[in-house]
């Protein structure tokens, strides 16, 4: 299935998340991994970023809080697993950071140079293929993370 110019595909309790882009693998890595770039990106179609603290750093952890454009706060946590620039950005999401939020998962964030450019491949994994449907139904998930690639898409345009 192909959305946004994001190519995406459903295995079980797993999504994978494949979008080219025509920057360096350097600069698609860089907005992953700055709090100042990932402000003006990260999230779905109107949502904004508050990064509360950040060590981009393998067992490092990133808290922030994505504003809706329902007025509704959500507060996140994840905790960077394995970075290798500019190749890939692993991390656990674990929810809010605060014990109680009941979305947890996986993410791969991998950089592959292709032509001009570079191919992301995202990938997220769920402890089950139920807690994905679940996470989708009540959340949005995966149209949540088509949109957020188109809204890394846009930023991206200030770049050429």
């Amino acid at each position: 299935m192909i959305k946004n110019n994001v190519e995406t595909t459903i295995e079980g309790n797993k999504v994978l998340y494949k979008r080219y882009f025509d920057v360096s693998r350097e600069l698609l890595f860089e907005v992953w991994s700055m709090p100042e770039h990932l402000a003006e990106w990260w999230g779905p179609d109107g949502f904004t970023l508050t990064t509360k603290r950040m060590d981009f750093t393998n067992g490092g952890f990133w808290e922030f809080i994505m504003h809706g454009p329902d007025g509704h706060d959500y507060k996140n946590k994840i905790q960077f697993t394995n970075i290798k620039e500019p190749h890939y950005i692993y991390y656990k999401h674990l929810g809010d950071g605060e014990g109680d939020s009941d979305v947890h998962f996986e993410s791969k964030i991998i950089f592959e140079e292709s032509g001009e450019g570079t191919s992301l491949i995202m990938e997220q994994i769920f402890p089950s293929k139920e807690e994905l449907e679940r996470v989708n139904e009540k959340y949005g998930a995966i149209e949540g993370a088509k949109q957020h690639i188109g809204n890394l898409g846009k930023y991206l345009e200030k770049f050429k």
